[in-house]
């Protein structure tokens, strides 16, 4: 009967507990969703490595202010690795007005182009030519186009940094692995694996359909 009681009183304190977090708008560790650590470490760890002045994006572009206020804008580690080696193949052209959202660079995953959308609303004062048709090795270090912006404050607040950029990159590596697992029959994949060797493939050359890739833009891509 003793026994009875306490559990009771404990399953009391939890609901509780759970009802004052809810109205906070947060929730118990207890009942958090744990990304797998079988999936995680398939993937390079250096992958969810992001410098502290880099602010990554939803749409898996990053920005970094540089000292003479313009911002350089570049792809992320995910949108480098996510479907095999990456290239960008066009850029805006030097003086054009961007608003956040619109297409700020063009890739190729295979014969198929992918297009990320720009993280801020700016005029474009500077591209790289550099990293046209060529494989980045340092994302990070390697941008395509620097943006004088019109309201930076304004977009960095919806931008991750530190830590938060680096969970993040660890949940859409695994959400990556289940969304090309659930398009399996649509997704020719050349190579190994995707997983070649307990590691993300360098040598995989995944193949999408044009649905699949407008559901990969929209899934991953998306501001």
């Amino acid at each position: 009967m003793v026994a009875i009681f306490v559990l009771s009183i404990f399953i009391l304190m939890l609901l509780i507990d759970l009802l004052v977090l809810k109205v906070q708008g947060k929730s118990h560790p207890a009942f958090e969703t744990i990304p797998s650590e079988i999936d995680v470490s398939l993937v390079p760890q250096n992958l969810f490595a992001v410098p502290s002045d880099v602010l990554l994006s939803n749409g898996h572009t990053w920005i970094k202010r540089s000292k003479d206020g313009l911002f350089n804008v570049g792809i992320d580690a995910f949108g480098n690795r996510a479907l095999g080696d990456f290239s960008i193949t066009e850029c805006p052209e030097n003086g054009k007005e961007l608003t956040r959202g619109d297409v700020i660079f063009e890739g190729t995953y295979g014969n198929k182009k992918v297009k990320f959308l720009s993280p801020l609303s700016g005029i474009v004062r500077s591209i790289n030519s550099t990293v046209i048709g060529k494989k980045q090795i340092n994302p990070y270090s390697e941008w395509g186009v620097q943006i004088l912006p019109k309201d930076a404050q304004q977009h960095q607040e919806g931008l991750l940094t530190g830590n938060n950029a680096s969970n993040w990159l660890k949940k859409e590596f695994i959400k990556l692995k289940n969304f090309l697992e659930s398009n399996s029959q649509e997704t020719a994949i050349v190579g190994a694996t995707m997983y070649d060797g307990g590691s993300l493939s360098n040598d995989v050359h995944v193949v999408l359909s044009d649905k699949i890739v407008a559901d990969f833009e929209k899934e991953f891509l998306s501001l």
